[in-house]
């Protein structure tokens, strides 16, 4: 694959423009290499055709035969209509990098074939296994890359360490300490990159100690752990595929080697669950503390309310005079009677205050009630605890997300790559369910010479049910019909158009390395696939010296080629028409690398203009139905001119009416 600036059209404001959109030059890159249309249209100014250029010119896919609107525009409708069969979007969009290739690059048309190939293969032997793919595969794309910026700072020693870590800017800020600070004046910061010496011997919570040489990752882990958070659902897909059995076959195969070394990577998506959970609950508890606290403030004296409510004291009459005289007696004499009472109460009150705090590292000063009764909670106690908290919380975010963040570090390459895969692989499955479902095979190709020959071709663009068709021209075809030049005649809305997009369809989709509808068909390789759709209404002089110039550049290059046209003689009066298209087809008609089909009303004139030396092929309608429809076998005659609508027609109403006006119809039917 080129590098970024090797591909052609790309200067160094688009390649600014795509490093600032999607992240540092390698990410730009693989987006490329993985076939990511998606991400690629979603930058301001990149159209999905703009997109989908980069990347074949990046891969050398770039040299396309079709060099018509018409072309790209059957092509694109083909590729349209295999994206029903394919279950990711990712995977849909990339379906449109399967450009219709020439002859060069007959390696990567291989390549597609082969994935054609296993494809169908693959659902045909392993129904249960495709089954389970296409539920798990929903939901898959291509891996995102965080682009927030994250709150952390990162310290260094001097002005060369700063330059050396100018790609992290855009991720964190970065300050240059001065001589006379320490690491003591940074620690109001929250997360914090120690860069050099003389840093803390035991980190404050948040802090990390690095290298100017560290990787991003070690220095901010921050953006591998954001990394695994907005891709969560895509390792979760991964995770699940990992944990089936896959079948021992070609794309069974690929799916077990692109899903290995994912053995921890449940465990690792499950510690993000538990970090985050475990901080929601240290948070919760923080929250709803002074809550708690008044609960069991409540339930405290509730419980010495309720245990004392019994209490009774009876007094002699010495000990009455005795407590007269020393009220601080009586006092100790009350306190005493409900001590038990009260103590077991404040016990109670601690206990639930411990149980609050289960599971979590938090000591409770032994001083918690500053009084019994009415019990009050310790109010510098309780904002001890609440400190204490804060550091826990604070501890746990920092261990959690250094541990997690080191492990995602580890899977992050190859769950790109893999993922990557599987969304080729969802691509080529999809291929294959098109191909199964429209019964279709895998074409022979020829790279000796041009041609198209199919047996039972059948359009898959109507709105009905296609009549198979067997037909072609070239070198391909058997052995009584290898003509290069060939003129197609036949009624209107005999299939004459169908035939000709049939013909270019399989074209297209043998070059695109894709399996085509026919029951076999042999395709030799192009350079230029040529296809000429009706032009209607004659065409003004300046036109027509355009159109006749273009057509003669084309019928004589020494490019390998197939000019598929239809009704060419609508550039111009009728008589002209056929000295024209008879003068070029004859000059072209020894040119070994060229192959015509041309769909033509007058094909007895072209015929005579070129000597009677051209095949000329028909549709032939047996009639009209009573609804005035044609009856028509699709498969056109070899060597046989077809009757026309106009003719039919005149047929019809001369065998149908009586007297003069019978005269008439059969005296124009004598004229045909």
């Amino acid at each position: 694959m080129l590098s970024l600036k090797e591909i052609p059209g790309v200067g160094d404001s688009l390649t600014e423009k795509l490093i600032f959109e999607i992240g540092s030059l390698a990410d730009v890159e693989r987006v490329i290499k993985d076939g990511d249309v998606s991400t690629l249209s979603g930058i301001e100014g990149i159209s999905p055709q703009r997109a989908v250029k980069l990347i074949n010119l990046a891969n050398n896919n770039s040299n396309e035969i079709t060099n018509t609107e018409d072309g790209r525009r059957l092509h694109k409708d083909l590729i349209t209509s295999i994206c029903d069969f394919v279950v990711t979007k990712a995977a849909k969009e990339r379906l449109s990098i399967l450009t219709p290739l020439t002859r060069d690059s007959i390696v990567e048309i291989e390549s597609r074939r082969n994935w054609s190939k296993n494809a169908i293969r693959f659902i045909n032997d392993s129904k249960t296994s495709f089954e389970l793919w296409k539920k798990n595969i929903s939901g898959l794309s291509y891996t995102k890359e965080p682009t927030s910026r994250i709150d952390r700072v990162i310290v260094v020693p001097n002005t060369i360490e700063l330059k050396n870590l100018k790609h992290i800017e855009k991720k964190c800020r970065i300050l240059v300490r001065s001589d006379d600070e320490t690491w003591k004046d940074y620690l109001g910061l929250n997360r914090v990159t120690w860069i050099g010496g003389g840093g803390p011997e035991e980190l404050p919570s948040g802090w990390i100690i690095g290298e100017t040489n560290s990787s991003l990752y070690d220095l901010v882990p921050e953006v591998p752990l954001e990394w695994l958070k907005i891709n969560s659902k895509n390792l979760s897909i991964i995770a699940e595929l990992h944990d089936q059995i896959w079948p021992i076959n070609p794309i069974g195969q690929e799916i077990s080697n692109q899903l290995e070394g994912f053995e921890e990577l449940s465990l690792l998506l499950q510690s993000l669950e538990n970090e985050s959970t475990n901080l929601e609950n240290l948070e919760k508890l923080r929250d709803n503390l002074w809550n708690q606290v008044k609960s069991i403030e409540e339930s405290v004296n509730d419980a010495i309310v309720s245990g004392t409510s019994q209490s009774k004291l009876s007094f002699d009459g010495d000990e009455v005079l005795s407590y007269y005289s020393d009220i601080s007696g009586l006092e100790r004499r009350l306190k005493s009677s409900v001590a038990d009472t009260i103590d077991f109460a404040l016990q109670e009150g601690k206990r639930k205050l411990i149980s609050y705090f289960e599971n979590v590292d938090i000591n409770i000063p032994n001083d918690i009630f500053s009084s019994e009764y009415p019990c009050i909670v310790n109010r510098e106690s309780l904002e001890f605890i609440d400190i204490e908290l804060e550091k826990a919380i604070k501890s746990e975010r920092n261990k959690g997300e250094i541990t997690i963040a080191k492990s995602t570090v580890n899977i992050m390459k190859k769950s790109r790559k893999s993922i990557s895969k599987c969304i080729e692989i969802d691509m080529w499955l999809g291929v294959g369910n098109w191909a199964i479902s429209n019964r279709c095979t895998i074409p022979e190709l020829c790279i000796d010479h041009p041609g198209v020959w199919m047996k039972d071709g059948r359009h898959l663009l109507l709105d009905c049910e296609p009549d198979p068709v067997t037909y072609g021209i070239g070198e391909v075809s058997p052995d009584d019909q290898k003509e290069r030049v060939a003129l197609l005649s036949g009624a209107n809305s005999g299939g004459k158009t169908t035939l000709l997009e049939t013909l270019a369809s399989l074209i297209l989709l043998s070059h695109s390395g894709l399996p085509v509808p026919a029951s076999n068909a042999r395709i030799g390789l192009l350079d230029e696939l040529h296809i000429l759709a009706k032009v209607t209404g004659t065409q003004s002089a300046g036109a027509l010296e355009r159109t006749l110039k273009k057509l003669a550049d084309v019928l004589v290059s020494s490019q390998r080629k197939i000019i598929l046209a239809d009704e060419l003689e609508a550039i111009t009066e009728p008589g002209a028409a056929s000295l024209i298209l008879g003068g070029l087809l004859k000059s072209s008609k020894n040119n070994k690398d060229t192959n015509i089909l041309l769909v033509t009303h007058i094909g007895n004139s072209i015929s005579e203009v070129m000597g009677g030396d051209v095949r000329i092929d028909g549709i032939e309608a047996q009639g009209l139905d009573e609804n005035m429809d044609l009856i028509v076998d699709r498969n056109p005659k070899r060597n046989h001119l077809a009757r026309s609508t106009p003719e039919l027609i005149v047929r019809r109403l001369a065998s149908r009416t009586k007297g003069p006006t019978s005269e008439v119809f059969s005296n124009l039917l004598e004229g045909f």
